[in-house]
């Protein structure tokens, strides 16, 4: 398991970018296609959050000596697996990260609708997610 001052950090980190996300995403979906700025400061932080779940789901895996996954969304196949998370969260997360690439490759700007529903749906298997590793980290 990752060092709980190393867990603490990156959870509180994950949970405030999803907590400013989440807040965005409140709009009606007309008004977060509409708000520019709104909807690419959402997706920034959305992109952070996942990131960091990844990063903590890579630690995991690495800090337990399990053979390393193929690519960032394999990483909760892994702890799904080795039974850390359970599969539909697994899954969701890995849906996370397919979104993540799309935003990073500016893919998620060809349909903004369809990444908002995304986005307001990966939230709870990411904030699973976080709750699995506080827990493990004994925070």
């Amino acid at each position: 398991m990752v060092r709980p001052e190393v867990a603490a950090a990156r959870v509180a980190r994950a949970q405030a970018w999803l907590a400013d996300a989440e807040s965005l995403l409140a709009a009606p979906p007309d008004d977060f296609v509409a708000d520019r700025r709104g909807r690419d400061l959402a997706l920034f932080y959305l992109f952070l959050a996942i990131q960091e779940c990844i990063d903590l789901g890579a630690h995991w895996v690495a800090d337990e000596g399990w053979a390393p996954p193929d690519d960032a969304g394999s990483t909760f196949d892994v702890l799904a697996d080795r039974g850390v998370i359970a599969r539909p969260v697994a899954d969701g997360l890995r849906a996370a990260a397919g979104l993540r690439n799309r935003i990073a490759h500016g893919d998620a700007m060809l349909d903004y609708r369809r990444v908002y529903e995304e986005s307001r749906e990966g939230i709870r298997p990411l904030r699973m997610f976080l709750e699995t590793v506080a827990s493990a980290a004994g925070l």
